[in-house]
């Protein structure tokens, strides 16, 4: 085992609210929000504090850690106990880590892209006193090995192992990509209960190849930085010109620019994912879905929606006030809710 570092007691005060930008062409719409992707600028001007407000917010299947702002911040309270890091096999044969912490029955957890198993240490945290933490650092991360060829098939048998490793009885846990693989994971491993924030299935438009393509593009001729706009206006759609460049003065900017190359693969991997989630009816589970007010309909609000249509036990709770990152911006809050689920009768 590995020790690490205690919770970290400052979070994010700020998530952006949703923006009134039309379906994006990309999307399989003609509607255009902005007729040009935007252009890397020189970050030396100040950015006024409203743009700043929703700079923490960042991408859309994003798992955001940092942000500005003034407002009222959330701290765990008392010692929590460190994780330990841990080391497992999935079936391919890859080294995976997880880090470990707390007691009672195992809850496994899964993050989404452009993210890391440490974005959600914070509300995993605040579960220990009641469950044992399983944070997957998923395949290409940290101490995670790659595997020879990506395949989202690879990343579910991940899930699976790592349930294996936590026994029975563990519940599971998957925000944006981590919800989709936790949903297809839960379809031949059934965990105790489940929970989903937003995972991002095509309903009634999907992430197209041709955006997909734009992006990768340019990340090979103009680098991350301008990769990383060129996601922003061709698959995300969630932040003004003004928000976009805020954010890249934050240091969570800089973090995602090391994993262009993972976002890449795993985008392509959702573009090609089939409309609707029919095919998920015979998950018998008790599944809560997460939704909060503030996220786009067609990328995450339509999937939340039809899930708990089609899922037989599932129920949809809704987050007052907060988007795709409640983990930044409302982290006591989040935890509250997948606590209360996870123990109700």
């Amino acid at each position: 085992m590995i020790p690490d570092a205690g919770v970290r007691s400052e979070m994010a005060d700020s998530v952006i609210s949703r923006t009134p930008f039309p379906p994006h062409e990309c999307w399989g719409k003609e509607t255009r929000a902005m007729s040009t992707p935007l252009k890397p600028t020189n970050r030396s001007s100040p950015i006024p504090r409203r743009d700043m407000l929703g700079a923490g917010a960042a991408l859309m299947l994003a798992g955001c850690a940092t942000a500005s702002g003034t407002g009222t911040r959330e701290a765990v309270t008392g010692s929590p106990v460190a994780f330990t890091q841990h080391r497992f096999t999935s079936a391919d044969g890859t080294s995976l880590s997880y880090f470990r912490q707390g007691q009672g029955p195992a809850l496994v957890w899964v993050h989404g892209t452009l993210s890391t198993w440490d974005d959600w240490r914070d509300v995993a945290s605040r579960l220990s006193p009641r469950f044992t933490n399983f944070v997957l650092e998923r395949r290409g991360r940290g101490a995670s090995a790659d595997g020879a060829a990506y395949a989202l098939e690879r990343e579910v048998e991940d899930v699976l192992a790592l349930m294996e490793e936590a026994g029975p009885g563990a519940s599971l846990f998957g925000h944006s990509l981590g919800g989709i693989l936790a949903l297809e994971a839960a379809v031949r491993r059934p965990p105790a209960r489940l929970v989903l924030y937003e995972p991002p299935f095509p309903i009634s438009q999907r992430i197209t190849r041709e955006a997909v393509e734009r992006v990768r593009t340019t990340w090979k001729r103009e680098g991350p930085d301008a990769a990383l706009v060129a996601a922003q206006h061709h698959i995300f759609r969630m932040l003004t010109a003004e928000q976009l460049e805020a954010f890249r003065q934050t240091p969570q900017w800089a973090k995602q620019l090391g994993m262009m190359e993972t976002f890449l693969r795993e985008i392509s991997a959702v573009a090609e994912l089939p409309m609707g989630v029919e095919r998920f009816r015979a998950v018998d589970t008790a599944t809560r879905v997460v939704l909060g007010d503030q996220s786009p309909r067609v990328l995450l609000a339509e999937p939340a929606q039809a899930l708990t249509r089609v899922l037989p036990r599932a129920t949809l709770r809704g987050l007052p006030g907060q988007g795709h990152v409640a983990h930044v911006s409302a982290p006591a809050r989040l935890a509250q809710e997948v606590e209360d689920f996870l123990t109700a009768s």
